[in-house]
């Protein structure tokens, strides 16, 4: 244990414990809300309203957050507060399910604390490793894909086997843990802050929200790679969300849910390893094509899916796909925004794709689902995940970037 320590090194161990006992967490209850909410008698619009409320908060508040940790607040504290707050609303969830008001406000609170979570610890990893070489993003960021897979794979069959009364308990033991991790790991300073010049160091003047708004918007291929990851959501989530319905259309049950998404899951650990090695030597908006592909690979076979082989086959396609994305989405944006505003590009990037993405793709999935069946869905979505690929390819070979990697 001692020698693994030693060459992982302590940042990464305490960075691979944030990731991993985050994404634990994040699947006891946003990985199974949509199962939880079923077996409570909600229809398939009330699941795709919950979802879009989760996005439409998300949408809401995380280029807030973003800018409030560049210029105010380092992220531990910001996670350190928000985790523990969080906590409380996993037993309100469990404890409102007949009454759906109280419910999608558990819902909404629980998404604007513990939702925007993981793309600031994203962001801590990438600032931690600009100051430490030995900080790996794609190690750390694999450790949250692999826990979160087991998660998946032991959590359906637990509530097979013990309904969902669990969803609280297991929650809170995976915040606790992760609490732990975010207060042993060193803070990283706020770099749109504003400073005096000192000696050795230029004065920094802190870029106003308006300005930090107006550079995003200006910057072409931070705009179309934005656009891209949008409509790659929209296809990914509207399939994602109902995966559910999928299962059970060919007899499956819990248990073969949590093992799709061990499968997906699992699948992004050599996916985000590989990145972190040919990132380097191929070109990064190359890479995100071949990312974007694999969602069109992933709802071709949801299309033809007559039995769970298929839909295996689907999340293997969409978990390479999403650990490749993952990686690439934090890259790029780190190369083409300046420095002092990457938590800020990060975040309203995050919200302008997952959040915004899942609030077009999850509520027309609930649509359509209900008016004509997952077989225009899973077309719908297909040609959604072409159109990605199509929008990105202006800018897909651009040489031009803004900041150094901050990745090796």
């Amino acid at each position: 244990m001692r020698r693994v320590f030693q060459a992982l090194g302590r940042k990464n161990l305490l960075l691979m414990g944030i990731q991993g006992f985050y994404w634990c967490a994040y699947c006891t209850y946003f990985g199974f809300i949509v199962l939880y909410l079923q077996n409570h008698g909600y229809s398939n619009v009330q699941c795709a309203q919950a979802q879009v409320l989760i996005a439409v908060a998300t949408l809401v508040t995380q280029p807030l957050i973003g800018y409030f940790i560049d210029s105010f607040i380092t992220c531990k504290k910001f996670l350190l507060l928000t985790t523990a707050m969080a906590i409380p609303m996993a037993f309100l969830l469990q404890a409102s399910f007949a009454n759906p008001i109280l419910c999608y406000a558990a819902i909404v609170l629980q998404a604007i604390l513990f939702y925007p979570s993981a793309s600031l610890i994203d962001s801590w990893t990438m600032a931690l490793h600009e100051k430490d070489p030995q900080v790996q993003y794609p190690l750390t960021r694999s450790a949250g894909s692999v826990l979160y897979a087991l998660t998946a794979l032991a959590f359906g069959n637990m509530i097979a086997m013990l309904g969902d009364g669990i969803v609280a308990s297991s929650f809170l033991l995976f915040a606790v843990l992760m609490l732990v991790c975010v207060g042993l790991l060193e803070e990283t300073p706020c770099r749109n802050k504003q400073r005096k010049a000192t000696q050795g160091q230029e004065e920094v003047q802190r870029i106003s929200g308006l300005e930090a708004t107006k550079i995003l918007l200006r910057n072409k291929p931070y705009v179309f790679f934005v656009l891209s990851c949008l409509l790659y959501n929209i296809a990914n989530k509207s399939t994602g969300c109902f995966i559910s319905n999928y299962v059970f259309n060919v007899g499956g049950g819990s248990g073969e849910l949590g093992m799709l998404m061990f499968v997906s899951a699992v699948m992004e650990f050599p996916s985000m390893m590989l990145m972190g090695r040919i990132m380097r030597r191929y070109p990064l908006g190359g890479l995100h094509l071949f990312a974007l592909f694999g969602v069109v690979l992933k709802d071709f076979f949801f299309l033809i899916a007559s039995s769970m082989p298929l839909l295996v086959a689907g999340r293997v396609a969409e978990g390479i796909s999403y650990g490749a994305y993952v990686y690439i989405f934090v890259e790029y944006i780190c190369r083409n925004t300046p420095k002092q505003l990457n938590v800020t590009a990060i975040a309203f990037g995050t919200a302008m794709t997952s959040a915004l993405g899942g609030i077009i793709g999850n509520y027309t999935a609930g649509l359509i689902l209900d008016s004509w069946g997952l077989i225009p869905l899973s077309a719908s979505a297909m040609g959604v995940a072409i159109l990605s690929i199509l929008v990105f390819l202006p800018v897909a070979f651009s040489q031009k970037t803004k900041e150094a990697s901050a990745a090796q």
